[in-house]
């Protein structure tokens, strides 16, 4: 029999939010380095993680194709045109994509909404050249074969390369982490929604899964304030935060609106791992999440007790593209050597 579990995530409803956000945050409307999609002027979290200085210095060439496990994806809407690939719905047993909750939609567009459209908002890939495989594995509940068979089936699509979690509970599942293990030895880049619910299961601050299996990044949530948002998971299985509260998302149905959660932080890393991965498609995991980890920002001197800090998209793609030009250097240099050695 089928086991069944609560989707996690914290949905809120639309707030209006810009009477309150804090100062120094950056307005797209008056920033020439934001793209034109409308909604961006209330995208406060692209200033604080740098991806206003990334959105359009990525190679475009390069194809990239984030699996997006969730509650499936709206496939006709304007503002994620071209950016949506084969996926599979293993609630129906069809390749027919439907999202009846708008979870998966939701998390999606903040991946990949197409920049510079003039429409909407912009994902957090920016420019690159994104795709969106998306995988149905639930609706108002989670079906945990169906997130078996999902990350199997992703794992074994060698155009895959980062499979994007934003959902989870709090029990320990051997099928799955047998999943991840595998994938994880294909090559791909898992990154999970750490969870909603810091500190409300007695009082503590419990590990939440798939984000807290070995080999996942874990992503908790970062809030208005610049501080680990109170509702974000907060253990020494969070590796990075990105920002999560109040956030523009694209809806089922071509509208628009506010979200928390750490759903939506995830999705975000997801984007700027794919932005990296079209700047350099030859990075492997580890060699990303040392990225990562190397131009994370602290929250504070003391920093938080657990993970690498906030992450930074700009620091990241610039020290990827130092090192890329370290090792042009050293490969020419080597080869000049070697055709002197000949003379």
């Amino acid at each position: 029999m089928k086991s069944i579990r609560k989707l996690r995530s914290v949905l809120v409803g639309v707030v209006f939010i810009m009477s309150y956000l804090p100062t120094g945050l950056v307005s797209a409307a008056n920033n020439e380095n934001y793209p034109n999609d409308p909604y961006l002027g209330t995208s406060w979290q692209y200033a604080k993680i740098g991806i206003d200085d990334t959105w359009n210095a990525i190679d475009a060439e390069n194809e990239i194709v984030v699996a997006v496990l969730d509650t499936g994806l709206d496939v006709n809407l304007t503002d994620l045109e071209g950016r949506i690939t084969d996926g599979y719905d293993f609630l129906r047993n069809t390749s027919d994509m439907i999202d009846t909750q708008g979870h998966g939609t939701m998390v999606s567009s903040s991946i990949a909404a197409v920049a510079n459209n003039g429409i909407g908002i912009a994902g957090s890939a920016g420019l690159a050249n994104v795709k969106i495989a998306p995988y149905r594995i639930g609706d108002a509940t989670l079906d945990n074969n169906a997130i078996y068979a999902a990350i199997i089936d992703a794992a074994n699509r060698q155009e895959v390369q980062i499979i994007n979690l934003s959902i989870g509970s709090y029990e320990y599942n051997a099928s799955h982490a047998e999943a991840i293990t595998y994938a994880i030895s294909k090559g791909k880049i898992i990154i999970a929604a750490a969870g909603n619910h810091g500190e409300e299961v007695a009082g503590v601050d419990p590990y939440y899964y798939p984000a807290s299996y070995s080999g996942v990044i874990s992503v908790g949530s970062m809030g208005l304030n610049g501080e680990i948002a109170a509702f974000s998971q907060f253990n020494d299985a969070v590796d990075f935060y990105a920002p999560g509260e109040s956030l523009m998302v694209l809806r089922p149905g071509d509208s628009y609106g506010w979200e928390d959660g750490t759903s939506f932080s995830a999705a975000i890393v997801s984007g700027i791992c794919a932005n990296l991965l079209a700047q350099d498609p030859s990075l492997t995991a580890d060699e990303l999440e040392s990225l990562l980890k190397e131009t994370a920002l602290s929250f504070s001197e003391t920093g938080p007790a657990y993970g690498y800090g906030l992450v930074q998209a700009d620091k990241a793609l610039d020290e990827l593209k130092s090192r890329s030009a370290l090792a042009y250097i050293h490969e020419h240099t080597s080869m000049a050597i070697n055709l002197w050695q000949f003379r």
